[in-house]
């Protein structure tokens, strides 16, 4: 289960000995919360039980050139013990940050992304498989947006996701059910 700060507590008590793992996201949508706050609120969230962290890293410091910065700001929360998924928004970064940043995400050793920050349309079989090319098949993928038929969530997985997200979950089922 993915959830927000505000909302770990009540899910941490609903399931307080299951074996759902519940991340937390952090600095989502935007990417735009400074690096010792983004700290704090890791430190909070896995002090109140999550086990992993969803993070929208700082493109605007790659669009300035400024590839250190990113690196260092996703280097920073990689060092606080808890893993670690990077939210990319494909459609809103030029090809070039867009591939700048997934290499420097590779080369700080992360393994866990989502593409896709539920507010967008569906990722399509083609861009699926661009962003297969860039990581390779060693990584876990999530496809988040837009998802809304089980076509969409056969192509995606299809094509190489290892997740999917959605708010669509009742509608595909019901054509699930109706097949």
């Amino acid at each position: 289960i993915s959830t927000s700060l505000n909302f770990l507590p009540y899910i941490k008590d609903i399931f307080p000995l299951s074996n759902i793992k519940i991340n937390t996201l952090i600095s989502y949508p935007f990417g735009d919360l400074p690096n010792n706050l983004v700290k704090e609120l890791i430190l909070y969230a896995k002090d109140s039980g999550s086990e992993a962290i969803e993070y929208t890293p700082k493109f605007f410091t790659l669009s300035n050139k400024n590839d250190e910065e990113f690196a260092k700001d996703i280097e920073t929360i990689s060092n606080l013990d808890l893993p670690i998924t990077l939210i990319f928004n494909k459609r809103k970064l030029s090809k070039e940050i867009f591939t700048k940043a997934i290499n420097i995400s590779l080369e700080l050793g992360i393994e866990n992304f989502q593409f896709g920050d539920g507010f967008g349309q569906y990722l399509g079989v083609n861009e699926i498989k661009e962003i297969m090319h860039l990581l390779g098949k060693n990584n876990f993928i999530k496809i988040v947006g837009g998802i809304k038929t089980i076509s969409h969530v056969k192509d995606t997985l299809e094509a190489g996701a290892d997740c999917i997200g959605t708010s669509y979950y009742h509608d595909i089922f019901q054509e699930l059910r109706n097949q």
